[in-house]
């Protein structure tokens, strides 16, 4: 039966044989020994290679030269042939017609015996069958169906024949080939595999980073090996001690012998500072301390503090020194100079009436980005700099931001630097929107543009911060910025851009003040009696309870919270977590602090509730208190759940007196003994449930535990001494640094600007200064608002060209929020992404909300009533309350100032002559539209009179989406492929040239993208796509006309597709620009919208190749289409959409809000800055690995999930859906809510696949999904379902490595990183077409299982180019995994 089904293939194969071998070649000439064709009785294989054959007609070598490949079976066997092969007197071989293939061949091929018309046959289905190693790469088009089928299957055990040719002894031989069992374990391999390591991957890394540590030893072992190698080099005058001045992770130890001869001048500035012999102290925070630490230590040093007065002290008479004269805006101020000495400190005291309005509990300036904050520093940073011109240090000290811009003014001269952060969170930032605000900006710092631009412009932003990490880069080889814990430093250098230029922040950590002893001790500290020394913490705690107003209770747990009432210590998760405490254990709890912000405020009501609630159990104080020494010694627990943590004192302060600290691992925290949590996501969610677990294990601690962990925290030492050895090992360091830079440099090379560009600040008051090519700004009146509204490009301008000192002082008396909408102080939302990122999916809650008409405060103390433990953590959570009105603050404000197209009443948003009526009962019940109407009725917004009306209508939302923002992602759907325009032109060729001229116009077309995005307004790089896009369409309309010849059809079609590449390179441009106005918005509603793009680009291309599958044919030679769709309505399907595509180029570049019209602004260092981050190099790393080995072969998966004949067309589509929308949505919807709580769940959830892509291209190249013998007819659909749900998890892992980008990097360096990636990823596609082992089709690196017989071994994969493949793509997920973890902004 199978003998006849050969013959039936044979004899079908020579209707099909071509001239191109009618040459009077003998039989013996095609002789081969072996052809090896995989049988697969139900399904076709659509490629094949005929790499081994001469199609020019060539003879082929005689012998014995084994020539196999793989052939569907379906083209083998047909049953429209009765004739079997073997030549009897009964039946003979039939004559060829000569009118099918042509009388000389007809007459070649009748004179040849059976054995010769034999091979000529097979020779002939090896030229004209498809196989699975094809040499190039088909288009879908190419695709068409076959009449020959195998009607009959192997036996059960096997998958595939294999036909066995003799060319000697011209006969053949039926093999069975495959392992059905092994077909099943590969499909239950591939369809669980993914899934399992990608859970276990999130488990490890849950378990992992998720833990709650408990500290029994306090400083870590990294820590205790520094002190000990500090111990002996406690500094001192004496020349006796030798040091070795080691700073970690930074160069050489510096051997100090003897102290210099001569004294170092140390010039510091803070605004915190103490005066001890005049009794002032000005001290709110960790700077304040460390400026007096500084002062009481550094005794070798001659030290110069400038400190400015404020309002409410009384300053003893001081030697008047010379006045400084500094210029805002053309105008002069005088800043008058004190001095003071005590010991080896020379207080430089400055006073003026713009450093009158702080008072010592205020002394910074309310806010850091509005116009007064700016005069502020501006003032502040020249006086500084002019104290340093006379006075000359060896060393400038910065400690954060508020001084960073003194050096710059000195400029041509040098002055070495060292740079301590703080809190670098807080940066001082100014918007540098258009050329206006550079002139103003500039203006009100005195700085020239130049100077500007070189040194503190950070994209769109003024930066205080970024002066100072320019300065250090170009002076100091960016060596001498670091932070004030071992772990701040680094964690600094990850979240903040500022500091990507440098190659790294090192650390000199903070030491505990009143640790003044010998680092190391050589008397053994005695440990205290465990019942003495609980006896005196009883009595402490007793003096803590009366003075708080508390309850007696030896037997209760005293919880203590100190600290600044704000997002950032956590205090809201104090709050949050406080019904749970109470209701739970027998706690005391005592909070006192100043208010900070909004979440502070907050808390202060909950907590006023909640000591209401539990009388004698709670203690709340919102305001700065100088505790007695019983709280530290009486309490059982410090609580600190900070959300960041610079160093944290309190931790020292409150662990050295026996309290055992329960908080967060962020920081410089963690080194106490005590439970620490650690924070792998910022969500508030999650940090309460991390905050909880740690107070459980806590207050279900034992006596014995407790009593060890005091001990242990007793003895903890941060000794200054240590603190002070690393400080000289820094500053001789930055001091050594500068010059070896300054003699390797010239300054014009260093700083590129020329010293008369350069400000020069005067002492003299009879001297004036004036600004190199300053222009004179209008004056404008202030527009009266208190709510920061989003800029319009039309905003007033608010300096003039002479700002007298008196209007200066009157504008400084102004409340901020009079001043907030003018173009000095515009709001920054628009400009997180310069200092933080893009895309900051923590917890930080806009600062434009202050909630002006405290509506939201009144809601949140009304619903406290209802206040239970439970729903404190959800309901009635402060940031989950805080979050749910700003959305609807948000509503409003897009309403007010970018819609307003009709008038509403606007309830939390606080605008122009509108008041809400005041509330007698303090209730929220009766604040309705009522209440506003009866006052005002409806407002208007002014949006009408800020922005076009083009601009309004893109502002208008559906469904949640603004129509920008929905132009936007049609732009990035349309840049997936530029390929698919070839499926309606209606012709395509093989040849190799058309891909390298599509790669090449990709490449170039990227650049130009490039250019235009960083030299202009984004309205262009994102308009002019379109343009392009309508213009392709409209040249495939025109190429399927009907009276256009055939030629001149093809050359239309090419240009289309070559037009359509270069907008289609555009693509990453509206990833990463889009959504600019909703960068709050948390990672859920992000993983939507990547969800649904991502989405809808999967339907785009499967239905692209869908149609090219039905209506695609090719011809005998496979070059063209043989039925080209040259048809009118062609025409009238895509002509309306490139005039859609035209109209959008014009609406976008109308109508595209205000933050696509300003041009990019200056990033210095940007490309070291850019490759500096590991993640950006793994990414492009994974992009390079995958386009070498996969780009050839992405096309053949969907042939192969399309082209069946044993499957129905409507079921595959319905197939189709039911996974990428259905389980798409389902999947993601899912994932997404789970990301709001865990931000990197998606990322690693997707990592954690590993290989997939590997796995789905396998499934789609190799064959083995085409049969599934074990399934019966349902093997087709089942074997298609895979592909689809490994390409589903394919999905998942391509939204968490964007998500990954996204949440380690700004929106600047996403961009450069996808376009770079665009280009590494062409030009590698290019080079695998010609050395890839995937060049001709899958070969050995996606090798064919289905004719695996064990007796074969390992031989299918043992091979390098399968385990290279295999390997990289697993390897780089696992490290594109820890770049992530290291470098994940949104982590403390």
């Amino acid at each position: 039966m199978f003998n006849s089904k050969c013959t039936y293939v044979l004899q079908s194969l020579f209707f099909f044989i071509g001239f191109s071998l009618a040459e009077r070649i003998t039989a013996d000439q095609y002789g081969f020994d072996e052809i090896t064709l995989t049988a697969n009785p139900l399904e076709p294989l659509t490629e094949f290679n005929h790499s081994l054959m001469n199609l020019s007609g060539a003879a082929f070598e005689h012998g014995s030269l084994n020539y196999s490949t793989d052939l569907s079976s379906d083209t083998l066997w047909s049953s429209r042939f009765s004739t079997p092969l073997i030549e009897t007197p009964e039946v003979k071989y039939p004559e060829l017609n000569s009118s099918v293939v042509g009388e000389q061949f007809a007459e070649y091929f009748n004179s040849l015996d059976f054995e010769g018309k034999a091979a000529l046959a097979a020779l002939n289905a090896l030229q004209h069958s498809y196989g699975s190693s094809h040499v190039r790469r088909f288009t879908p088009y190419e695709l068409f169906g076959q009449s020959n089928w195998v009607e009959e299957a192997t036996e059960i055990n096997h998958v595939a024949w294999s036909i066995m040719f003799d060319n000697l002894g011209r006969y053949f031989l039926l093999e069975l080939r495959g392992l059905r069992e092994l077909t099943f374990a590969f499909y239950i391999l591939f369809a669980l595999l993914p899934i399992i390591t990608g859970v276990s991957t999130v488990y490890i890394f849950k378990r992992r980073y998720y833990a709650v540590t408990f500290n029994q030893r306090g400083r870590s072992d990294k820590s205790v090996k520094q002190l000990e190698n500090t111990s002996e080099s406690d500094f001192n005058d004496s020349p006796k001690f030798a040091a070795t001045l080691a700073l970690p992770e930074n160069d050489e130890p510096l051997i100090v012998r003897e102290p210099p001869q001569e004294r170092l001048s140390i010039l510091f500035a803070t605004l915190e500072y103490n005066i001890p012999d005049w009794n002032i102290k000005i001290k709110i925070g960790g700077l304040g301390v460390m400026a007096q630490l500084m002062s009481n230590n550094l005794k070798r040093y001659d030290l110069i503090w400038v400190v400015p007065c404020v309002g409410d002290i009384v300053y003893p008479v001081a030697e008047t020194a010379p006045s400084i004269m500094v210029k805002i805006v053309n105008q002069n101020y005088e800043v008058k100079v004190y001095y003071h000495y005590l010991e080896n400190i020379k207080y430089v005291i400055l006073d003026c009436p713009i450093f009158r309005k702080q008072t010592s509990r205020d002394p910074y300036p309310l806010r850091m980005d509005d116009f007064s904050s700016a005069i502020f520093y501006s003032i502040w940073n020249q006086s500084i700099a002019a104290v340093m011109s006379y006075e000359n240090p060896d060393i400038y000290h910065i400690n954060d931001y508020h001084c960073a811009l003194a050096p710059l003014y000195n400029l041509p001269k040098i002055v070495p630097c060292a740079v301590s952060l703080h809190n670098a969170e807080f940066q001082g930032l100014w918007p540098l929107q258009s050329a206006r605000d550079l002139r103003e900006v500039c203006g009100l710092f005195n700085l020239s543009k130049a100077v500007c631009k070189g040194y503190v412009q950070f994209g769109n932003a003024f930066n205080l911060m970024h002066a100072a990490a320019s300065y250090v880069r170009k002076h100091q080889s960016g060596f001498g910025v670091v932070g004030v814990s071992d772990k701040y430093g680094h964690r600094s250098w990850v979240r903040y851009p500022v500091f990507w230029s440098l190659k790294k922040v090192g650390h000199l950590p903070n030491p505990d003040p009143t640790d003044i002893d010998p680092a190391m001790q050589s008397e053994v500290q005695e440990l205290p009696d465990l019942v003495q020394y609980n006896e005196k913490r009883k009595t402490e705690k007793r003096k803590a309870q009366e003075w708080a107003g508390l309850i007696v209770d030896d037997t209760a747990d005293l919880l203590v919270f100190v600290g600044r009432w704000s997002v950032q210590k956590g205090v809201d998760l104090v709050a949050d977590l406080a019904p749970t405490l109470l209701e739970k254990y027998n706690t005391q709890l005592i909070v006192v602090g100043p208010v900070i912000d909004l979440y502070g405020k907050f808390a202060a009501e909950k907590f006023a509730y909640i000591t209401e609630r539990y009388p004698g159990r709670v203690f709340s104080r919102p305001e700065f208190v100088h505790l007695p020494s019983f709280i530290f010694d009486g309490a059982d627990f410090a609580l600190i759940p900070s959300r960041d943590e610079p160093f944290g004192l309190v931790a020292v302060e409150f662990g050295r007196r026996g309290a055992i600290c329960i908080g967060a691992c962020v920081g410089g925290l963690g080194e106490m003994p005590g439970w620490w949590y650690t924070v792998e996501s910022s969500t508030t969610p999650h940090l309460l449930k991390q905050f909880e677990t740690a107070c459980s294990r806590a207050l279900k601690s034992s006596p014995e535990t407790r009593h060890s962990l005091r001990v242990a925290a007793v003895q903890q030492r941060f000794p200054v001494t240590e603190w002070v050895t690393l400080y000289d090992r820094l500053i001789k360091k930055c001091i050594k640094t500068n010059r070896k830079v300054f003699k390797s440099n010239s300054f014009s090379e260093q700083s590129g600007n020329t010293p008369a560009e350069l400000p020069i600040i005067q002492i003299d008051d009879t001297d004036r200064v004036d600004m190199v090519d300053e222009p004179n700004i209008d004056s404008q009146e202030i527009p009266e608002t208190t709510e920061s509204p989003t800029p319009a490009p039309e905003s007033n301008s608010l300096i003039s060209d002479q700002l007298s000192p008196e209007k200066l002082d009157e504008l400084m008396e102004d409340d901020n929020d009079s001043v907030s909408s003018s173009v000095i102080s515009r709001p920054l939302s628009e400009l997180t992404y310069i200092s933080q990122s893009s895309m900051n999916f923590g917890t930080k809650l806009d600062e434009r909300f202050i909630d002006a008409n405290g509506v939201a405060i009144t809601e949140f103390s009304a619903e406290l009533s209802s206040l239970t433990p439970e729903n404190s953590k959800s309901k009635l959570c402060i940031d989950h309350f805080l979050m749910n009105v700003l959305h609807k603050w948000y509503d409003e404000e897009h309403h007010y100032y970018k819609t307003g197209f009709r008038p509403r009443f606007y309830k939390y948003l606080r605008t122009r002559g509108k008041k809400p009526r005041e509330l007698n009962d303090g209730s929220s019940e009766n604040l309705t539209e009522g209440s506003f109407k009866e006052f005002d009725g409806p407002v208007k917004g002014v949006a009408r009179n800020q922005l076009s009306t083009c601009q309004r209508v893109m502002y208008v939302k559906v469904f949640g989406w603004p129509m920008y923002a929905i132009f936007l992602a049609l732009g990035q759907i349309l840049s997936i492929s530029s390929f698919h325009l070839t499926l309606l032109s209606g012709f395509e060729t093989s040849h190799v040239a058309s891909m390298y001229v599509v790669n090449a116009i990709f490449i170039l077309s990227t650049f130009f993208w490039w250019g235009l995005y960083r030299n202009f307004a984004s309205i262009h790089c994102l308009s002019i796509p379109f343009t392009i896009y309508g213009l392709a369409f409209t040249m495939t309309g025109i190429s399927s006309m009907p009276f256009i010849q055939f030629t001149t059809r093809g050359w239309l079609s090419y240009g289309a597709t070559w037009i359509y590449a270069i907008a289609a390179s555009s693509g990453p441009l509206y990833f990463t620009l889009n959504f600019e106005d909703e960068h709050t918005k948390g990672l859920g509603s992000w993983v939507t919208r990547a969800c649904i793009l991502h989405g809808l680009q999967q339907l785009w291309t499967a239905l692209l190749w869908l149609w090219g599958t039905v209506y695609s044919r090719l011809d005998w030679n496979y070059a063209i289409l043989i039925k080209p769709l040259n048809h009118v309505l062609v025409a009238a399907a895509v002509w309306p959409i490139a005039f859609v595509l035209m109209m959008t180029t014009i609406m976008l570049y109308k109508g595209l809000p205000p933050f696509y019209r300003q041009t990019p602004g200056s990033i210095p260092a940007f490309t070291k800055s850019l490759f500096h981050r590991r993640v950006v190099v793994c990414f492009l790393l994974m992009v390079a690995n995958q386009n070498f080995w996969m780009s050839t072969l992405i096309g053949r998966g969907w042939r192969f999930f399309w082209n069946s004949e044993l499957t129905v067309l409507w079921k595959v589509v319905v197939m189709m859906f039911s996974f990428l929308v259905f389980l798409w949505v389902a999947l993601l919807t899912l994932l997404g809510r789970l990301s709001n709580t865990h931000t990197w769940l998606i990322p690693v959830l997707g990592l954690g696949f590993g290989g997939i892509k590997w796995i789905h291209v396998f499934w789609g190249t190799s064959n083995i999904g085409f049969f599934l013998p074990w399934a019966g007819i349902s093997g087709a659909y089942l074997g298609r379902a895979l592909w689809l749900w490994l390409g589903v998890l394919d999905s998942i892992q391509g939204i968490g490595c964007g998500l990954i980008l996204l949440q380690t990097l700004s929106r600047r360096h996403v961009t450069n990183t996808l376009l770079t990636g665009q280009v590494i990823g062409c030009s590698i596609t290019l080079l695998a077409s010609s050395v890839s082992p995937t060049k001709t089709g899958p070969g050995s690196v996606f090798p064919d299982i289905t004719s695996y017989t064990p007796v074969d071994g390992l031989q299918p994969i043992s091979n390098f180019p399968f385990w290279a493949c295999l390997l990289l793509n697993v390897i780089l997920c696992g490290a594109y995994l820890k770049c992530f973890h290291k470098e994940n902004i949104n982590r403390p």
